[in-house]
């Protein structure tokens, strides 16, 4: 029987961590358990915790992030990972996606002699998440990109090309356009959201580290710029990247005139993009799942700019008049659109990832590394 440790950070990963999960729990063969941290244990930000437990999985190890203090917070991760590791004894353990949280869970798999497995691999974005990643992808044994350019990446990084295979992003698999349709509202704090009753945009942008000081003015562009149309607007709350509580007191400031939601579930979440007209902000979600949904998307700043991108992304700067541009080609989109092939995946690569973990006898193989140059 085969062990599997998975690293369950943020509301954003888990997206796709449970479809791989969903796919274990019907296989005998398999046992696992969840190490949960980051996000999830946010009350601030919604608490997630919701969602791993509506799906019916396990909390196994639970370690709070300090991402106060982000030097501790990778040392604490360290120590409990490297617990649960001695508990558990995995043969794999899988991250998704490029949470600073991961770090301290790839160091201390790599000095426990635990297999890793890094979904999501050789991405790249265009600001601090591309050193965690490529950080990420020295460290970890196994690498399931998205794409032929993330896989060239990994190569390109000296790492042997039977690690490296190309799957997919499995943030896709759960994007199912009849369940999404088939309802047209959602419930936020058990009131009913009727998602036809008015055109509307949907926010969702994070802090960027290296403009965390001033992010509250740039962000109160996107909040300016969104206003000048007349849509309703619903706003959710940011990750705990440095700088996110300006943004949360931008949203206070503009309550009044802002639909807020802290956290949804994923299908609701889904649900909210699709019937919205412009999804705007800096976040994965964007580039990644709008173009299945086929929704636009204004991507503002440099916290996505350098990501691999479809038709329906429309890039622009922090500054007003340029968001205000970007708004209203996305909105021309959104009345004329096409539909369009997501280069990012076809809905398969949770079950290609498990084939390729079902195959891998030899884990002696992949622990001893090399680099190619």
């Amino acid at each position: 029987m085969k062990k599997i440790l998975f690293i369950l950070e943020s509301r954003a990963s888990f997206g796709y961590s449970k479809n791989l999960i969903n796919i274990l729990k019907k296989n005998k063969k398999y046992r696992y358990k969840n190490f949960i941290t980051g996000t999830h244990l946010s009350k601030e930000l919604g608490n997630s915790l919701t969602d791993v437990s509506r799906e019916k999985i396990k909390l196994d190890f639970i370690a709070k992030f300090n991402h106060l203090d982000l030097s501790k917070g990778i040392s604490d991760i360290i120590k409990h990972t490297s617990t649960a590791l001695k508990k558990f004894r995995p043969d794999f353990v899988i991250i998704f996606g490029d949470r600073i949280e991961l770090l301290g869970v790839a160091i201390s798999c790599v000095f426990n002699d635990r297999l890793i497995c890094h979904v999501q691999a050789g991405d790249k974005s265009g600001h601090i998440d591309d050193l965690t990643r490529m950080t990420l992808s020295k460290l970890c044994h196994i690498h399931f990109p998205a794409t032929e350019a993330a896989k060239k990446r990994l190569v390109n990084l000296g790492e042997e090309k039977f690690r490296i295979h190309k799957v997919g992003a499995p943030q896709l698999d759960d994007i199912k356009t009849k369940a999404i349709t088939e309802k047209s509202f959602i419930y936020y704090k058990k009131k009913k959201i009727d998602l036809l009753e008015k055109k509307y945009l949907v926010i969702l942008q994070h802090s960027v580290f290296k403009d965390k000081k001033n992010y509250g003015e740039f962000f109160e562009n996107t909040i300016k710029a969104c206003l000048k149309f007349n849509y309703k607007i619903f706003i959710i709350y940011p990750n705990y990247d440095p700088g996110y509580k300006f943004i949360i007191n931008i949203v206070k400031k503009y309550k009044n005139r802002l639909t807020i939601i802290k956290h949804l579930s994923r299908n609701d979440f889904l649900r909210l993009i699709y019937f919205s007209k412009t999804f705007v902000g800096n976040s994965s979600a964007g580039i990644l799942e709008t173009p299945s949904l086929n929704v636009p998307t204004v991507n503002i700043g440099d916290r996505q700019y350098k990501r691999e991108q479809n038709k329906n992304i429309f890039n622009c700067s922090y500054k007003i008049a340029d968001i205000e541009k970007a708004l209203k080609r996305s909105l021309y989109y959104s009345e004329n659109k096409k539909r369009i092939k997501n280069i990012h995946g076809d809905g398969k690569s949770s079950i290609r990832i498990f084939k390729i973990l079902d195959s891998i006898s030899n884990n002696k193989k992949f622990l001893n590394k090399k680099t190619t140059y």
